[in-house]
């Protein structure tokens, strides 16, 4: 009787909780879906405008895999990533990440070396 008054050992969560696993589920498949979609379409155009260069300039893919293993080592690291690094805010002089958009400490843009920073 006790069990029937004040839910002793019965489980009322699962059905609410297998309910937001399965949306959370679903919404990150389709998130996953756009991101991927996007990566394919930013290969497209990198790969065309790369084409466009090489075909006219005196670059070649040598060239181009030279630079893209010296970009990928400015962040200390050769892991294919182009992760964040140190940078002296122009106005107070104190470190910062580059991922920030503004100082840390006094608020002013941070200026990054290179435009993909960040």
């Amino acid at each position: 009787m006790d069990s029937f008054i004040w839910g002793v050992g019965a489980d009322y969560s699962s059905a609410g909780t297998s309910t937001r696993v399965d949306k959370t589920a679903r919404k990150n498949d389709s998130e996953i879906m756009r991101l991927r979609t996007q990566v394919d379409r930013l290969t497209i155009a990198c790969q065309s405008m790369w084409e466009l260069i090489r075909d006219h300039t005196e670059l070649d893919d040598d060239r181009l895999a030279g630079k893209i293993a010296e970009v990928d080592l400015r962040d200390g690291s050769p892991d294919g990533k182009l992760g964040s690094t140190v940078v002296k805010c122009a106005g107070c002089g104190k470190n910062n990440n580059s991922a920030r958009n503004n100082c840390l400490w006094c608020g002013i843009p941070v200026e990054r070396e290179h435009m993909f920073e960040g």
